[in-house]
């Protein structure tokens, strides 16, 4: 009886199973030893089986009821195996072999990575963002908080004055879930930055506070992060780069460190512009539900944009809040 050493899956387990295929006279059958180290035969028909030919370097395959598989070890089959789609094959390596075919199948490939991070990273990431549970958020941000902490000082302000920010947050701020700000030093790491972060945490440092020349601009800039934290921004933008990189992966097989970057990216990802004009457009709404004129934002974006050009830190406010004249624009046009 005529046979060869394959590799068969028995849709019970998801590990292979070293198995020999043997000629039968309606079909083959499968000899194997299962997870309980018994001997096993199956019988297969052809009628049962979906052959996949070679493409590449991947070797061909049968696909057979109930999720089993055989995947064979060699490109070349044996005569006796009489598969009904071997012809099917054929027509696949024909196709391959065509420049014309080739051609339409890149102008396709390219397309559809377009599309990907056009539209499809975004939209995964979006729907992913909204629907991350509060706990999954609260880990994540506590290991992006951790990131800044390494980052940063501890903060020289004093606790009279921290107090006073806090207050001023909690009573001015219209927030479901209430941020606890953290209080830094920027140092030369970070610079003047306030981050807002999924576990519900504002990292705010002197330098920002200091610039800020009165309450009223420090309001701004902690209704901006509100809106920031409400709309899950940062989170979205971190899984939108995730995503890219989990495409640059299905192209290259590289995995290495993928998922331990998702909190990195969660607080050095610059904010798109989008997400940028929700967040002033959130505290525009909260300064003018105060009484309180959005001139101030407009006046302290303007003053980073001016400073930023003097002088930048590695991680400052503008580069991961990117102040440009659309934004101030649209403070400035609902004065």
């Amino acid at each position: 009886m005529q046979s060869i050493a394959i590799k068969y899956y028995d849709g019970i387990i998801n590990r292979a199973h070293v198995a020999t295929l043997r000629s039968h006279a309606s079909g083959a059958v499968v000899e194997y030893t299962d997870a309980q180290n018994t001997a096993q035969q199956k019988l297969y028909h052809y009628d049962d089986m979906l052959y996949i030919g070679p493409i590449g370097a991947v070797l061909p395959a049968i696909e057979l009821p109930n999720d089993a598989r055989i995947e064979f070890l060699d490109a070349q089959l044996p005569d006796w195996l009489q598969l009904k789609s071997k012809q099917q094959s054929q027509r696949v390596h024909a196709i391959e072999s065509s420049w014309r075919w080739i051609a339409l199948s890149l102008v396709v490939t390219i397309a559809v990575i377009f599309s990907t991070f056009r539209w499809g990273i975004p939209l995964a990431a979006h729907t992913i963002a909204q629907q991350m549970p509060r706990d999954s958020l609260q880990r994540l941000g506590d290991q992006a908080e951790n990131y800044l902490i390494e980052l940063t000082e501890p903060s020289k302000i004093s606790r009279a004055r921290q107090q006073q920010i806090q207050v001023m947050y909690r009573t001015k701020i219209n927030a479901k879930y209430p941020a606890k700000i953290l209080f830094r030093e920027g140092g030369n790491r970070i610079g003047a930055n306030a981050l807002a972060i999924p576990n519900g945490r504002i990292i705010l440092t002197d330098e920002l506070v200091k610039l800020a020349k009165n309450d009223q601009e420090l309001l701004a800039v902690l209704a901006h992060e509100q809106g920031h934290l409400d709309g899950r921004h940062s989170l979205e933008q971190g899984l939108q780069s995730l995503g890219i990189s989990i495409l640059y992966v299905s192209i290259t097989g590289d995995a290495s460190d993928l998922f331990g970057s998702l909190p990195v990216a969660l607080v050095s990802s610059q904010y798109s512009q989008k997400f940028e004009l929700q967040a002033d457009q959130h505290a525009i709404d909260e300064l003018k539900r105060q009484g309180i004129s959005p001139q101030y934002l407009a006046d302290f974006l303007q003053r980073l944009s001016e400073e930023n050009e003097e002088e930048s830190s590695s991680l400052d406010f503008l580069q991961s809040h990117p102040a440009t004249s659309e934004r101030i624009a649209q403070v400035k046009a609902q004065l």
